[in-house]
């Protein structure tokens, strides 16, 4: 087949939205693909209005709860609606038969493979007795395969290493496709969206912002920069946390530290690219990430950040000390108190790791996505 010629493909993502990185990395092919080739989308819910010359097909929920009863059924469903009517059909949720599976997470089996002895064997004894486990690792199984030549596409050399740990039967079938940034806002633009937020958040010029944004707070670290502000003891220091959590749940640490008038929960942002502006630093401690958009899109605003090194986080592997603060150790509230304090008083080295992360933003796109996943495509085709 000539890589000119136009594909049916059939994308599948049971939630069509820009919250998250994994749902935001597929709007962000699917948009590009779509021009170029026919696409079809296949989705139980969707946020967001998708390309005029995509077709969507809803695939009906029959159930919330429990969740592995849905993965089941959004399986089952899309395979029965999809069974030889495309050339491709691309898959950015866990199925059994796409035939390029894009994976965002590290592999459960992982839980299994990366650990040893007797904690081992209770793991095992535990997941004999849970249908939840059991669901997810006969999904997983029947996803990560090389069944009719699948290719396996991964958002990072992280991840690769974690699914062919586990999976090593794959590992000619495995392709990476970091994902990709564009930013089209104005510097005018977005200075007007500093100002209008820190306004709306009561927050001063002269005050220093630290962004975090994550859909899982705790895994990504908000308690640890809880603490490492409370450390620093500056009524200048501000935080705004953005993210699809439960504020909740921290709001009792938040007030013990005595921060209720530092720390700012704004909850989901749907535009995403138009927060970044009020930050003077992005914080993502986080203790697992496969690569971590944020961190991508934080720099390509030219906003300075401190980050796990690669031991925690995919994208790190690409940076250096001249790009970002890398954290050596997430939890360590001192060492991350140590980095903000760093940024704080010396404008030099924000103005620095601001200019050299906006540098290193640029040579990523979302057309070397498109590239690489069309790469996938053609070796389906080919095989």
């Amino acid at each position: 087949m000539s890589d000119n010629q136009a594909l049916r493909i059939a994308v599948l993502i049971r939630h069509y939205t820009r919250i998250g990185g994994a749902e935001r990395y597929c709007v962000e092919l699917t948009e590009r693909l779509a021009k170029q080739h026919e696409v079809h989308l296949f989705c139980q819910a969707i946020e967001i209005e998708p390309s005029p010359n995509i077709v969507v097909h809803i695939i009906q929920k029959k159930r919330e709860k429990p969740r592995y009863l849905n993965q089941l059924e959004f399986s089952r469903q899309t395979r029965i609606a999809t069974a030889g009517q495309f050339d491709i059909v691309h898959s950015h949720d866990m199925v059994t038969h796409a035939n390029v599976q894009t994976l965002h997470v590290p592999c459960v089996l992982s839980r299994y493979t990366e650990i040893a002895g007797i904690k081992k064997i209770m793991r095992y004894l535990n997941t004999a007795i849970s249908p939840r486990l059991l669901a997810y690792l006969w999904l997983e199984r029947k996803q990560i395969c090389n069944k009719n030549h699948r290719q396996i596409i991964v958002v990072s050399e992280f991840l690769a290493r974690n699914i062919t740990h586990s999976y090593p039967g794959i590992v000619n079938n495995i392709k990476i496709a970091y994902p990709g940034i564009q930013i089209s806002q104005t510097e005018k633009a977005q200075v007007a969206q500093r100002n209008n937020q820190r306004e709306a958040l009561d927050i001063q010029e002269g005050d220093f912002v630290i962004l975090f944004v994550a859909n899982d707070y705790q895994r990504k670290g908000l308690r640890v920069i809880i603490e490492a502000i409370k450390t620093l003891n500056n009524p200048q220091l501000h935080l705004v946390v953005a993210g699809d959590d439960n504020p909740e749940k921290f709001m009792q640490h938040v007030n013990t530290a005595g921060l209720s008038k530092q720390v700012h929960f704004i909850g989901r942002c749907n535009d995403i690219h138009a927060l970044y502006p009020i930050a003077d630093v992005l914080v993502h401690p986080t203790l697992a990430d496969t690569y971590a958009m944020v961190v991508l899109e934080a720099m390509a605003h030219a906003v300075p950040v401190i980050v796990s090194n690669a031991q925690y986080c995919g994208f790190s592997e690409h940076l250096t000390t001249q790009e970002a603060l890398l954290i050596e150790n997430p939890r360590d509230a001192k060492e991350l108190a140590t980095h903000i304090n760093r940024l704080l008083v010396n404008p030099d080295l924000r103005q620095s790791l601001a200019a050299n992360g906006k540098n290193k933003a640029l040579t990523i796109s979302w057309e070397d996505t498109l590239k690489q996943t069309l790469c996938a495509y053609y070796k389906v085709l080919e095989s």
